[in-house]
């Protein structure tokens, strides 16, 4: 029985380094030539493997994406816990939020930044991909809702909801502009501060 377990942690060990290799190369190409118009045959050339095995581990375009996502999410969220760790309030934590999405973007580049983003919008998007799942949503509607305990923002401020719509707004806002438009940064300076007046205690907030 030993053996066989021994023989089955290989394998699993295998098919996880295959899925990277594969992941690794799929982003390459992503990034050159965009998600549409990504060539299957480079990507399984440059990780030296079959179709098959692409779509083994990725039956879609899309699937690499999530998977993409996944990954990022744990990186960002690693970051903005690491932050959390240090002396802050609530407004540090947003622009904070802003700052790691920005970098992100950068290390994707544009096109592939909206090609992610774009699988949250889609309809045809894989399941398992929950806003409930979101690492940095969790970590800023924690932290949300130790403000309004508090007393810092409103009491009747939803703290998952506010985290979600601060998010999209933000993907929204990085999405439709470029790295390049100028007044980009003060923008992202303006929505935060926005964000920030519309959950403070003196907001008026609709009751649902």
């Amino acid at each position: 029985m030993a053996g066989v377990a021994v023989t089955t942690n290989k394998h699993e060990a295998q098919r996880r380094k295959t899925r990277e290799t594969v992941l690794d190369a799929a982003i390459v190409e992503f990034k050159r030539n965009g998600t549409a118009a990504a060539d299957i045959n480079a990507v399984v050339k440059a990780a030296g493997v079959s179709r098959g095995t692409f779509y083994f581990h990725f039956p879609t375009k899309e699937h690499v994406l999530l998977e993409l996502v996944r990954r990022e999410e744990a990186s960002v969220a690693h970051a903005l816990a690491e932050f959390l760790d240090t002396p802050h309030d609530l407004p540090a934590v947003f622009h904070e939020i802003v700052r790691l999405v920005v970098d992100l973007e950068a290390r994707w580049n544009g096109a592939l930044f909206r090609d992610v983003i774009g699988l949250y919008f889609s309809p045809t998007r894989p399941e398992g991909d929950e806003w409930t799942d979101h690492p940095t949503i969790v970590l800023l509607a924690a932290e949300i809702l130790r403000a309004r305990n508090q007393g810092d923002i409103h009491t009747e401020v939803d703290a998952f909801h506010s985290a979600v719509f601060f998010l999209l707004g933000l993907y929204a806002l990085l999405t439709t502009t470029r790295d390049t438009t100028p007044g980009r940064k003060s923008v992202l300076t303006k929505y935060v501060a926005s964000t920030l007046r519309s959950i403070r205690p003196d907001a008026t907030v609709a009751s649902v």
